[in-house]
């Protein structure tokens, strides 16, 4: 009897812990929070962090998503795709989005309407926007 309750709280004590300590790219809805950048031009191994950002994507389960800076607020979609071994989220902005970012400059793909991120594991996404100058952004799921 002993040894079957013994048997019986171990197995507890290993499925209850059996947690994923990283969770599924795929698992909705998500949160993902700027958590530092690289310089895109200057060669620099460590990213610079950034703590309390307002700066956020949220994506949600129907395929839709909300990015946030400060006050503002832009939408859209997004998709993964897997090219090559590796993983990429785009998000493509709605119509309204796309014209707040000719006012405020907003979207990160010099001058597209859209952006996109390589999953570098299950807990963070990076964008790369060197091309127009501007910094490789890393977030942080949440």
């Amino acid at each position: 009897m002993k040894r079957t309750l013994c048997i019986l709280f171990l197995s507890l004590v290993f499925f209850s812990c059996k947690e994923t300590e990283t969770p599924d790219i795929l698992e909705m809805p998500q949160e993902w929070h700027l958590i530092g950048y690289k310089g895109g031009w200057i060669p620099q191994e460590d990213i610079t962090p950034i703590e309390d950002s307002t700066y956020h994507y949220r994506l949600e389960a129907d395929g839709s998503f909300v990015k946030t800076i400060g006050q503002y607020q832009l939408a859209g979609t997004y998709n993964f795709e897997d090219f090559e071994g590796k993983t990429y989220v785009t998000l493509n902005f709605d119509e309204t989005s796309i014209q707040l970012d000719a006012e405020k400059n907003l979207i990160h793909y010099c001058g597209q309407d859209y952006e996109y991120f390589t999953v570098k594991d299950a807990k963070t996404i990076a964008g790369n926007w060197s091309e127009c100058d501007g910094p490789n952004l890393y977030f942080e799921r949440r």
